[in-house]
């Protein structure tokens, strides 16, 4: 069965929540057309439980897409070119409408209520069959909590808050509109959800790793040791004993080949969302990107200085290994373009979109350390792992092949000035290093966002995301909507 047309139901829909809510309750259990089953008849076996996840999966396709497009555009990694569409202009202008439809909502929400349905009647079947026992049960529930945790996190740090959808079609009074709850609100609801799934025998990871998850929202909301805590975890607790190491099996030029078939790539990607053409799942991304294709956004010119002017542990400049090559190309009459998605040469359009991997985690995890005074680990991480140091920690004893995350691409260490404010220095580093090793992946506005709203600073956002635009009336008019930080999060159709 086609997994698209699973949930066929619930495509054609308002961006307005409540109008998705009228729109969608009477098909939702339409598998093919003029056929109707309904949750009784539906949840019966362990296979009836995978499609049903996976017809929960398939809307991260959607928004995973949208979510690069829109963070690069956003920040200060992407600026449009000749060929770029109104919404697409707008956007990279901070000219922001809630019609637009690269922000549009709706697919968070698709997925939310989706995960809303399956649960409750996840336990019919552990009645039913015998093969999908309470604790199969368990490991499905772990992760669609997950899954629901990471899509209200996204509309949390994109929309500023968050509409709070409490039952599924079948309980949701769609007359009501839903309980908005800011991002603060959220995040604490949300860490509440995902704890009781800390197991400190590590048994169970999910396709989204809820450590990872916690980690992050403990980082969010400035609760350093506890993001440290969690961030480790995901990297070398006991079940994985450091499975997930940035070392030398993708070091120096191996380095693209996070990007190849990366939904598989379990040596160093969580979660990835995987897309393919042939099967009608296409990642626009390429289109858009690629200098054959429409070329309608390309790299910024600040990110490309930064991989030129990098400097590699033999004195000769250039970041040879993420920049040119891999991360951009450059065409023979001078445009550069976005390679990243166009690594994998199997298919076009069915790039994998990646949602966390190992050298992300390291460095929300050496951000966290260098917040709470532990800057030998924090530098250890960013540059050539904990081997550099004069003693490796015990705690970090499963470590030995870690390299660092500018080791393993041949870059210099970082090192630390005197006379400087030591601590924003390093997370400066680390930022920047984040800017770098994960372009494109959709981070970067959030961590812009993550650090100004810490330092309490608007003009560190502002500043950053203003030197993209070479017209010097263009970077002040966008300087200035950005100085007010009610202009960093996306425009949301609500019905009152």
């Amino acid at each position: 069965m086609n997994k698209r047309r699973y949930f066929s139901g619930l495509i054609a829909i308002s961006t307005v929540l409540t109008i998705f809510l009228l729109s969608c309750s009477e098909e939702f259990f339409d598998t093919e057309i003029g056929g109707r089953i309904t949750p009784s008849q539906h949840y019966n076996s362990r296979i009836d439980a995978e499609l049903s996840y996976s017809g929960c999966y398939v809307y991260l396709q959607d928004i995973a897409e949208n979510l690069v497009l829109v963070d690069g555009l956003r920040s200060d990694q992407m600026d449009v070119t000749g060929n770029a569409d109104r919404h697409m202009i707008d956007i990279n202008r901070h000219e922001l409408s809630a019609d637009n439809p690269f922000v549009d909502p709706s697919a968070f929400y698709k997925l939310i209520i989706n995960i809303n349905e399956v649960l409750p009647n996840l336990p019919q079947i552990v009645e039913k069959d015998r093969d999908f026992d309470s604790t199969i049960m368990a490991q499905y529930t772990g992760a669609l909590i997950t899954m629901r945790s990471w899509a209200y996190f996204m509309l949390a740090r994109l929309n500023g808050e968050v509409g709070l959808v409490e039952g599924n079609l079948s309980s949701v009074d769609p007359s009501n509109p839903p309980v908005y709850l800011s991002k603060s609100e959220i995040i604490d609801r949300l860490i509440n959800e995902l704890l009781p799934y800390y197991d400190e025998e590590d048994i169970f990871r999910y396709p989204i790793d809820h450590y990872v998850l916690l980690g992050e929202l403990y980082l969010e909301k400035n609760d350093y040791w506890n993001a440290a805590k969690f961030l480790k975890f995901a990297v070398d607790g006991p079940a994985y004993r450091g499975v997930y190491m940035v070392d030398n099996i993708f070091s120096q030029e191996n380095w693209q080949n996070i990007f190849l078939n990366s939904a598989y790539n379990d040596a160093t990607v969580y979660t990835a969302v995987p897309y393919s053409f042939v099967d009608g799942q296409k990642n626009s991304l390429e289109q858009w990107f690629h200098y054959d294709f429409d070329y309608m956004v390309k790299p910024s010119k600040t990110l490309l200085d930064l991989y030129v002017n990098e400097l590699q542990q033999n004195d000769v400049i250039g970041d040879v290994y993420r920049g040119v090559g891999s991360t951009y190309k450059v065409t023979e009459t001078g445009f550069p373009f976005i390679y990243k998605y166009s690594i994998d040469q199997g298919i076009a359009h069915s790039a994998d979109v990646i949602l966390y991997r190992a050298a992300d985690v390291h460095l929300m995890l050496a951000e966290a350390f260098n917040r709470t005074g532990r800057q030998d680990y924090a530098l250890a991480l960013l540059n050539n792992g904990f081997a550099s140091l004069d003693s490796r920690p015990p705690e970090f004893n499963k470590w030995t092949r870690n390299r660092g995350v500018r080791g393993r691409v041949y870059l210099k260490a970082k090192d630390i000035p005197a006379g400087v404010n030591t601590v924003e220095y390093i997370e400066d580093l680390i930022i920047q290093e984040r800017s770098m090793e994960l372009a494109f992946e959709g981070k970067r506005w959030f961590d812009l966002v993550r650090i100004a709203n810490r330092r309490g600073n608007p003009a560190y956002l502002a500043d950053k995301v203003a030197a993209k635009f070479e017209d010097p009336a263009t970077a002040e008019l966008v300087r200035s909507k950005l100085m007010d930080p009610n202009n960093w999060y996306l425009p949301i159709p609500k019905v009152e």
